[in-house]
């Protein structure tokens, strides 16, 4: 869930994915593509694929498109580590 890597914000989630609630709040739609680069913050089957010594390959499915940059910078930053990230759209035979 990207939603732990980067907190949302309360009022975002009070506006509900559409907005028109809250004047002057984006909507959580809004608020998901800028911060985290996806639709929905959440990724989806979540496996250890791979790990060695010094390395470890998750892989994870999330809706739509690829978390943005930030994300993955954030988790180097909290883990102390270097992640490499690799996107595969296989649904429009792109990779």
């Amino acid at each position: 869930d990207l939603l732990t890597v980067l907190p949302t914000r309360l009022d975002v989630e009070v506006n509900g994915f559409n907005g028109g609630v809250l004047n002057g709040v984006p909507s959580a739609y809004h608020w998901y593509t800028e911060q985290y680069g996806v639709k929905w913050p959440v990724g989806y089957e979540v496996n250890i694929s791979r790990q060695g010594e010094n390395f470890i390959q998750v892989d994870f499915d999330t809706p739509w498109c690829q978390p943005e940059s930030n994300v993955v910078a954030e988790l180097s930053r909290r883990f102390g580590c270097t992640l490499e990230h690799w996107y595969a759209e296989q649904g429009c035979n792109f990779c």
